[in-house]
């Protein structure tokens, strides 16, 4: 925040919210066309060098960034009947009580846009606000293609390609970590951490190279390759113990229930058998799990966007704006080139994920 922000922040009172998530409103009135309320509030925001995470004609919301740029609070403005403002601001970071920082916010806010209110009504830059948020948000200046970038042969999903991609990496995991754990101790937190990454940036490779993007098969596909994993880890042990020390008799049956049997030793009177040790592989799996699958859900979602044109994903969205129905828009797309209904629902698809995204942010 420059100098001037500061001393303009300087003005604003300091009024305290005690409750978790503190938060804290205020209203106030403007003069000024209600068509430019909204361009009016984004430059506020722009001014701020606060990220804007959505728009409508209502409402303008943003998150507030620190000097490290770390995100600390979710600022909305809604525009209300005969010109009154509604500024509210939450914070962030879970504290019991806010020092009055939300009111420094929210209170910064209103005193900037009357500030930009008074100079840019002065200057016309007002007007000039007004007309590119509306060519912006009308399309106005958009340009209908006379022709599309046609859709590429895209591979025909086939679950038997992801489940060969899964065992493979499968085996890779088990006799990676199998051979780490038996060399070495098992560091709880640092291999549950590398075997969810690898798995999600593997997998995600594969589903997406195989064109099978099922988010509920995927989910089933990452459980299944830890499991599996997990019993490839132990029997990579055993044999390397049974290499190293010539046990005879001792299967590898007997290894697993060997070490179930031995269980979690808590205190020296205190083992919890085999149910500790169930509970502990559970949360173990748990954290790779959480890790692969949130690394999966983002490769998806970049491949299901930047696998089309972004010309065919703009073009969609602008006949959506323009009130289209959905039978109409594939209609259209037909006419460009866009014939095959696989085709039209990666568009909707790509146009989904990308909506979803924006939605994200305003969490």
């Amino acid at each position: 925040m420059n100098k001037e922000l500061e001393e303009l922040q300087h003005t604003v009172k300091r009024r305290y919210s005690l409750r978790i998530n503190p938060y804290f409103s205020e209203s106030f009135k403007t003069n000024i066309k209600d068509g430019q309320v909204i361009p009016l509030i984004q430059e506020v925001f722009r001014v701020l060098d606060w990220p804007i995470v959505y728009t409508d004609d209502k409402s303008v919301e943003a998150k507030r960034k620190n000097q490290w740029n770390k995100l600390t609070a979710k600022l909305t403005v809604t525009k209300k009947a005969n010109g009154r403002i509604e500024v509210h601001s939450k914070s962030l970071e879970g504290h019991l009580t806010d020092l009055g920082k939300n009111s420094k916010r929210t209170g910064l806010v209103i005193a900037l846009f009357k500030k930009l209110e008074k100079e840019y009504g002065t200057n016309g830059k007002l007007i000039a606000l007004e007309d590119e948020f509306n060519k912006l948000n009308n399309w106005e200046d958009y340009e209908v293609p006379k022709t599309l970038p046609q859709p590429s042969k895209s591979v025909k999903p086939k679950l038997t390609n992801a489940l060969i991609g899964s065992v493979f990496i499968a085996a890779t995991i088990g006799i990676i970590v199998g051979l780490l754990s038996y060399i070495f101790k098992h560091v709880a937190g640092v291999y549950e951490l590398g075997i969810g990454l690898f798995v999600g940036y593997f997998l995600g490779r594969i589903l997406t190279k195989v064109n099978y993007i099922d988010y509920n098969h995927s989910k089933l596909l990452i459980l299944g390759i830890l499991i599996c994993g997990l019993f490839i880890n132990f029997y990579v042990q055993y044999y390397m113990m049974n290499y190293h020390n010539h046990y005879e008799n001792f299967g590898f049956t007997d290894y697993l229930r060997y070490r179930f049997s031995s269980g979690i030793v808590i205190t020296e009177n205190l083992n919890t058998g085999w149910i500790g040790y169930a509970i502990l592989w559970s949360i173990h799996i748990g954290f790779a799990y959480i890790i692969a699958l949130h690394r999966v859900t983002f490769i998806i979602i970049d491949f299901t966007i930047n696998r089309l044109p972004t010309e065919v994903i703009d073009y969609t969205i602008y006949l959506l704006e323009k009130d289209n129905t959905l039978s109409q828009v594939r209609s259209l797309l037909a006419e460009k080139g866009w014939k095959k209904t696989i085709d039209q629902d990666q568009v909707f698809e790509a146009i989904n994920e990308i909506f979803g995204l924006q939605e994200a942010k305003r969490d």
